[in-house]
């Protein structure tokens, strides 16, 4: 005897994941000495939005590549006070975050 019935009501079922919000990644060089000012000031303004900061050295050590993986929402207010803060900071590619991007 077959039952078209559910095995579990509804409400017993778990919820869909909520989707991840959208993010982006900004690439750019900085000078050794301004690594910990870059880390601090990302942590700053993006506190939780913030989901992965990659660093590597560069040829001669002189200059440290970071990768900074943050919320789509706060990547320009995040480029536009790195560009201010750190002057010594140049973005890998031109640096214009869209809120039309997906």
């Amino acid at each position: 005897m077959k039952s078209s019935a559910p095995l579990f009501s509804r409400s017993r079922l778990l919820p869909a994941p909520a989707a991840a919000p959208a993010t982006c990644t900004i690439r750019l060089t900085v000078d050794a000495a301004s690594i910990t000012a870059l880390r601090q000031l990302a942590m700053r303004v993006c506190g939780e939005g913030l989901e992965f900061m990659r660093i590597a050295l560069c040829e001669g050590g002189r200059r440290i590549r970071a990768w900074l993986c943050v919320r789509r929402s706060l990547a320009a207010l995040l480029g536009e006070t790195i560009a201010r803060q750190l002057p010594g900071a140049r973005f890998r590619k031109p640096f214009r975050p869209s809120a039309a991007q997906p």
